[in-house]
């Protein structure tokens, strides 16, 4: 498929609402993102059905901020080859608590010459599990590593929120439970409104709060490796987005080739989109003007499970 500018430019209009257009919030509209980028309507839903076909989304899907609710998200990271992820694919009917896993390849640049130019490149599941508390995440890696015959005795698991919020009114609490098990592009006010049996209009407004507030927010996945003729890399920085947002936009080499951010843990992640490895170097340098220690990956895929059960209070 034809993955260029038009693509990315789309696949940018999925950063609402985290930093985004409210006006997306209750579902993308492909006209808004037609005007924005003087394409037809046309262009825009074909070119993100291929991304769909093609692979190169694997998914958009809303979230909900574990800081509001009774459970926790914690990301589980191991070194390992491709083959992990796809034995939890394989399980996530089994693994009604595993969100999504997600693959990528760390690139390691030696830093001490002469080697500064050899790059070591190790492979990193990372699984994202719901659980309570650290004694149900025990219990909880216990089970997939019984499932899938894998030991996961070498990780690293990382809380996505340390602090818990204000806790939700009951009727929202009951909205963001309904909410995250919708799809973005299909997701019906109406259909809700009756099962909750609540006004469309007074639904949709909490929802908009709700996106506002980002107590609950949505995201795309990517499989990068199908983007043909792109190459599509990480940039992870110790820190929250809006560290270091600012002073990358000002930089307009960096600007333009910017698709996505996003928080994840105690770390920020921004996503950029290079022609070839010798552009990924160039803006390798650039951001370690941000942060010295900024890791590097490529070769990204993540898929969401469809099995997901979020506990309720």
């Amino acid at each position: 498929m034809l993955f260029d500018k038009i693509s990315v430019d789309i696949i940018r209009k999925f950063q609402w609402p985290n930093g985004g257009t409210d006006r997306y919030a209750s579902r993308p509209s492909v006209y808004h993102i037609a005007k924005d980028l003087h394409v037809h309507p046309a262009v825009v839903k074909s070119r993100i059905a291929e991304m769909f076909q093609s692979g190169i989304i694997t998914g958009v899907k809303f979230y909900a901020n574990d800081s509001y609710m009774c459970w926790n998200r914690y990301y589980i990271l191991k070194r390992s080859g491709r083959s992990l992820q796809q034995a939890i694919i394989d399980r996530f009917k089994e693994l009604i608590f595993v969100e999504r896993v997600l693959f990528a390849v760390l690139r390691i640049l030696n830093p001490t010459p002469p080697y500064s130019d050899i790059v070591e490149e190790i492979g990193i599941t990372g699984i994202s599990i719901i659980a309570r508390n650290d004694a149900d995440l025990k219990n909880k890696i216990n089970i997939i590593s019984n499932l899938i015959k894998v030991p996961l005795e070498d990780i690293e698991a990382m809380p996505s929120s340390s602090t818990k919020l204000i806790e939700l009114s009951g009727i929202d609490m009951t909205i963001v439970h309904e909410v995250i098990y919708q799809d973005p592009f299909r997701i019906n006010i109406n259909k809700i409104a009756k099962k909750l049996e609540i006004p469309s209009r007074t639904l949709r407004r909490k929802i908009e709060h709700l996106l506002k507030e980002k107590v609950i927010y949505e995201e795309v996945f990517l499989d990068t490796s199908k983007a043909s003729g792109m190459l599509i890399s990480s940039f992870i920085l110790r820190g929250d987005v809006h560290k270091w947002l600012p002073g990358i936009l000002l930089l307009k080499s960096l600007n333009d080739r910017l698709i996505l951010y996003k928080n994840f843990a105690d770390f920020s992640i921004f996503v950029f989109y290079t022609e070839n490895f010798l552009v990924l170097e160039d803006i390798t340098e650039k951001m370690k003007n941000f942060d010295q220690d900024v890791m590097v990956t490529y070769r990204h895929s993540s898929y969401n499970n469809p099995y997901i059960d979020y506990p309720v209070k």
